[in-house]
């Protein structure tokens, strides 16, 4: 590495500057990104998913709390509403964020809250897939292949079944 040519120091020309945070846009940027955000929700007694590296779950007493990280993307959920604003309040203190509401679309699936809990489905991405293969004037069926025209071969008809 070099310094800048028109901020070589003359006392230092052999020396380099050391960032103390990462900028956007870098290689290593996400990474740090990423430990920063980590390093924090350890910190306040969240504890990383053994299963997948962007799940992160708090467990208080009867509550519990899951934070889902894409990238720069969050999705905070949780049983008790009062702890939640809590959460985002930290979590805000910290970073900047922008609180969009209730979530109604999520990495490509669409999340609908009904009295059960949430409905999650892909919709919109299967109406894509079927509009890019020119499939959506085709007539909807319950099962692959309609009953009244499977046809039932003889025992003997196959004669290695492996």
């Amino acid at each position: 590495m070099k310094q800048p040519p028109s901020f070589v120091d003359s006392f230092l020309p052999s020396h380099v500057c050391k960032l103390h945070k990462s900028l956007y846009g870098l290689k290593q940027a996400p990474r740090a990104w990423y430990t920063r955000l980590s390093d924090f929700l350890l910190s306040i007694g969240f504890r990383a998913s053994k299963v997948d590296n962007s799940l992160f779950i708090l467990s208080d007493g009867s509550n519990i709390f899951y934070l889902m990280v894409c990238v720069d993307d969050i999705l905070l959920t949780g049983s008790n509403s009062a702890m939640l604003h809590h959460l985002i309040q930290l979590l805000s203190s910290e970073f900047k964020l922008h609180d969009l509401g209730t979530v109604h679309y999520f990495l490509g699936i669409e999340v609908q809250s009904t009295g059960m809990g949430l409905m999650l489905r892909q919709h919109k991405y299967i109406l894509d897939i079927l509009t890019r293969a020119g499939m959506t004037s085709y007539k909807l069926v319950d099962t692959p292949v309609s009953p009244s025209k499977v046809t039932i071969l003889p025992d003997n008809s196959l004669s290695d079944p492996t």
